[in-house]
């Protein structure tokens, strides 16, 4: 059998998408269709979700194997789950999860089946109208998260290399913290001919 399934926004009427695809075909050849009508990237995480009797959300195809979902069953993958192992009497609506962050998703629903040509080469998008809601939503604040390299150093605290730069190596007098002139090695204000002797008194 051969499905129609009407795409929609939850509680809009802005967008309408209709796609026909086989039983017998695979959620990811769906999820593939719908982002490929979309112009969506390929490369964003996306889901579809079953739902029980109330409307909320209950097993999860997911595009990548989790192994188990938050239930603790076997996690259904979109590219090996058939569209006729989830779409059935009792289950005649999912939903279609393309932006996680945002929960932004599409209520998918079964419209009936579908009666084509033969040689019609399925899935297929039959129509879509309306506004594309863009994929993935940025607050336009987020130039918070970009930082501008700065023209020079000057805005740098360097107190701490002076302090680190001063350890002793130049002091005119020796402050008690040690370290390394003309002379050789200083601590404490006691000179020391070399590394070794120095050391051995630390």
């Amino acid at each position: 059998m051969d499905y129609r399934f009407e795409i929609s926004l939850p509680n809009s009427s802005d967008f309408r998408c209709e796609i026909a695809i086989g039983g017998e075909q695979t959620f990811q050849q769906f999820h593939d269709t719908i982002v490929e009508t979309l112009h969506y990237d390929r490369s964003q995480m996306a889901s579809f979700f079953t739902l029980d009797k109330m409307g909320n959300r209950e097993r999860e195809i997911a595009l990548m194997d989790m192994s188990m979902d938050e239930e603790g069953a076997p996690m259904m993958v979109m590219d090996s789950t058939k569209i006729s192992d989830v779409v059935k009497p009792g289950c005649m609506e999912l939903e279609y999860v393309y932006d996680f962050f945002n929960n932004k998703y599409f209520r998918v629903e079964f419209a009936g089946r579908y009666d084509g040509d033969s040689s019609t080469v399925l899935p297929l998008c039959l129509y879509c109208e309306g506004d594309i809601p863009e994929q993935c939503s940025y607050d336009e604040s987020g130039d918070d998260w970009s930082a501008e390299p700065l023209d020079d150093y000057d805005d740098y605290d360097d107190s701490f290399m002076e302090e680190f730069d001063n350890g002793g190596y130049e002091d005119e007098e020796d402050d008690g913290r040690g370290g390394y002139d003309e002379d050789g090695y200083s601590r404490g204000g006691i000179r020391y001919e070399s590394l070794d002797d120095y050391i051995d008194k630390i």
